[in-house]
């Protein structure tokens, strides 16, 4: 082998950055309501009365804290080693899971999607998933698509 040699460069591996994946999150809870409202998918057809504007400020604020908050924790993480990539994927997959009950809110898809793009971020960092970044993966990905579903149907 010379001096000459080129290493090889791991670019082509995929790894979103938290506000990306924050954004993603915000514009798919977004798609999802207004595709149950459009389409009149919703559940919800007795005494229906239309969305106000008062309602909708509430809902870009509550999606607004849940991407500043999910992108704040994801660049920390990635500013820090791959254990707080770990611990801050697991956390937000819990925080997603947990906030599915208000499912209205957001928070689910905004937190879902950040606990699922982490752990390409871990990947990139030590060369292979962890069973806790997968676990984190796969719960903020059925926790981000269950949300979405329940908000077109809700």
């Amino acid at each position: 082998m010379s001096t000459l040699d080129i290493a090889r460069s791991d670019s082509r591996e995929v790894s979103i950055h938290p506000l990306a994946a924050a954004g993603l999150g915000a514009v798919a809870f977004g798609a999802a309501m207004t595709a149950g409202e459009v389409f009149d998918l919703n559940a919800d057809t007795t005494d229906v009365t239309p969305v106000s504007m008062g309602e909708i400020a509430l809902y870009v604020a509550l999606v607004g804290a849940a991407v500043a908050l999910a992108s704040w924790l994801g660049v920390r993480a990635l500013a820090r080693g791959p254990q707080a990539l770990q611990r801050t994927a697991m956390g937000l997959a819990i925080g997603s899971v947990l906030t599915f009950v208000v499912f209205w809110s957001g928070w689910p898809m905004v937190l879902g999607a950040v606990a699922t793009a982490l752990p390409f971020a871990y990947r990139r960092r030590v060369g292979s998933f962890s069973p806790a970044v997968v676990v984190s993966a796969c719960a903020g990905a059925l926790s981000f698509l269950a949300a979405a579903v329940v908000c077109v149907v809700g």
